[in-house]
């Protein structure tokens, strides 16, 4: 999914974030789901925000500049 299907302000969840092989997902960054748990859990980004109690997001905002760094 492009991040220009997203309006400014967006939030994401981490499916949205990490690439899927088994559906074909691209995500908005290369990386696999183990890469983006180990990122939360090293403090490299943040562990994302609740609104409700099975839902976790980042705002896109975030996940693009960590697509840019480095």
């Amino acid at each position: 999914m492009s991040a220009r299907n997203y309006p400014p302000g967006a939030m994401v969840r981490a499916s949205e974030i990490y690439r899927n092989p088994r559906t074909g997902s691209a995500g908005l960054l290369p990386i696999s789901k183990v890469t983006w748990y180990v990122w939360i859990k090293s403090g490299r980004i943040p562990p994302g925000r609740r609104i409700g109690a099975a839902t976790v997001v980042w705002p896109l905002e975030l996940i693009l500049s960590l697509g840019t760094a480095d």
